[in-house]
């Protein structure tokens, strides 16, 4: 299902953006807003720089029913070559020109033999303005700087980033391994760092004071962008082979320049290492039960925080970065934290949020944006989880078991359910391995539990039937594993699987010194255990 716009309070119902002007803020004051154009036109004709997340011309605020994209939907490659800066009033397309923003900043591209002219801002936007807190902080100079400490590591393919004592990234953040792959490489990549910061550079190079206000047109200068595909959909004149860009729906192929392992030391997160009991995630809203009051500021409460469901970008990355988040480690509680209380919501029974910086003398809740969808093959970043697993399986083959399929998989994202991710946001994953031994075919599986009290038994599961269709249980399984609480699902599969085995192997005991560890003779064990039931 698609994602609306979040609702944002003082703006009419179905209001399309048709532009999208300055960048501005009273001299009296440090907060900063971008003039707007809506249709039809209405008394606010700005917001706060926080909402540049949620901001792309034709598209539909407070929308009431479902509306198809707008404009025409064109996919291209990107070459590394030197791209001009031209304002809008010079694009050579019909009604463009004479737009209310036209003195905005375009990139001019040529790309499959088409000019495609893409608004410096709406780039931005998809790169590096993608959450409400990197839209503040990009207007301060050496604003990364106050926020994170690079360490560099022994292992040149490993670094850290040291959340310093001023640092303010939300929590929902902190804790999306997405999200911090986006960060980790505005942070680490020289290039998209020059980005970053060249925005308040451009700000104070070419601001200007007017009346009570300074005033900016938004520049920056991009990353290279070699051989990355865009999807976009804008204004396509067929006679002139030009398209001015309205939004960008995918950014495929990035290449981040940066040390692969990033570990983030946040010293908020507390690891936990034993009992009972986990951290509570932060979980998204609907659109239907927020609005975003774009007038007031968040108190800084620490644990209330909403995460808004917004309209997505698909992002991949040709090399995706394996982040962690790690803090200093706790005993865990004997129940789960509980969530400060939550504002009960007007009458109307929506609650109002705030996507601004948080303030002691703030009002609402602290909101936050997911605007992201990493659609990246990322599964090689979490094989190691499963090396004692991997290593029996050898076992197995050199005693007469073919291997005909390994799939590494991750537990997918089901609402209300937090197990199918590890307490520092990165993805649960489990594996699968198609066997066939003495004519028969079997399914052998295994869960990470890692952070986990519960403690899977490899899964052995006898193929029913030569025409059997593995692939179309297998999401079924690990749906209900996670619904179950990482349990393997005793009902589903004693159905599917009628007269046929479904065993569990417990695992061998780990050396009592380190859990993570698991011998040799331990190994063999285990593949001894799983053959005899084969």
């Amino acid at each position: 299902m698609s994602r609306k716009v979040p609702k944002i309070k003082g703006i009419e119902n179905d209001s399309q953006i048709r532009t999208i002007g300055n960048i501005y803020r009273r001299l009296d004051n440090s907060s900063w807003k971008i003039n707007v154009e809506f249709e039809p036109g209405q008394i606010k004709h700005s917001l706060g720089i926080s909402q540049i997340p949620l901001l792309a011309r034709r598209r539909i605020l407070n929308a009431t029913k479902v509306t198809q994209p707008a404009g025409f939907r064109m996919v291209f490659d990107l070459k590394n070559s030197h791209w001009d800066a031209v304002k809008i009033k010079h694009i050579p397309l019909p009604g463009v020109a004479r737009r209310q923003d036209r003195e905005q900043w375009c990139f001019r591209i040529e790309a499959g033999g088409n000019q495609i002219y893409l608004p410096q801002l709406e780039l931005a936007r998809a790169l590096i303005l993608y959450e409400p807190y990197l839209c503040r902080l990009v207007m301060s100079p050496g604003g990364l700087l106050e926020e994170f400490d690079v360490q560099q590591l022994d292992d040149p393919d490993s670094i850290q980033i040291n959340l310093l004592p001023s640092c303010s990234l939300p929590r929902h953040v902190r804790g999306d391994n997405e999200l911090r792959r986006a960060l980790a490489m505005i942070i680490l990549d020289p290039e998209m760092r020059h980005a970053f910061d060249s925005i308040s550079r451009y700000q104070i190079e070419y601001g200007k004071y007017i009346n009570n206000y300074r005033v900016w047109q938004f520049r920056f200068d991009p990353p290279s962008l070699d051989q990355v595909r865009l999807t976009v959909r804008g204004h396509f004149d067929q006679t002139t082979s030009s398209m001015f860009v309205y939004e960008i729906y995918g950014l495929e192929g990035l290449k981040s320049n940066h040390p692969h392992n990033v570990h983030f030391f946040d010293p908020s997160f507390a690891s936990q290492t034993s009992g009972q009991g986990g951290v509570v995630p932060v979980q998204p809203k609907m659109c239907a039960d927020v609005e975003i009051d774009d007038d007031d500021i968040p108190l800084a409460r620490g644990a209330q925080e909403f995460v808004l469901e917004t309209p997505q970008i698909i992002r991949t990355y040709r090399n995706p970065a394996h982040t962690t988040r790690n803090g200093k480690s706790r005993p865990r509680s004997s129940g789960r934290q509980k969530e400060s209380e939550t504002d009960e919501g007007r009458n109307d029974g929506v609650i109002d949020i705030s996507t601004d910086e948080s303030s002691k003398i703030g009002q609402l809740i602290a909101g936050g944006i997911d605007s992201i969808h990493d659609q990246s093959d990322d599964t090689n970043n979490y094989a190691t989880r499963f090396e004692a697993f991997n290593a029996m399986v050898e076992v197995l083959k050199i005693n007469g078991c073919e291997v005909l399929l390994s799939k590494l998989r991750k537990l997918p994202e089901i609402e209300g359910f937090s197990k199918q991710r590890l307490e520092d946001g990165n993805p649960r994953c489990w594996s699968i391995q198609i066997l066939s031994f003495k004519k028969a075919i079997f399914a052998l599986m295994e869960v990470d539990t890692q952070g986990s009290n519960t403690r899977l038994s490899t899964l052995l599961v006898k193929q029913p039937s030569d025409d059997f269709y593995w692939a179309a249980v297998l999401p079924e399984i690990e749906k209900r594993v996670v619904r179950d609480s990482l349990k393997w699902p005793t009902k589903y599969l004693n159905s599917k699987f009628i007269n046929h085995n479904v065993q569990r192997i417990k695992h061998p005991r780990n050396p009592e010194k380190n859990q993570d560890i698991m011998d040799a003779d331990s190994v063999e064990h285990w593949a001894e255990r799983i053959l005899a039931r084969m």
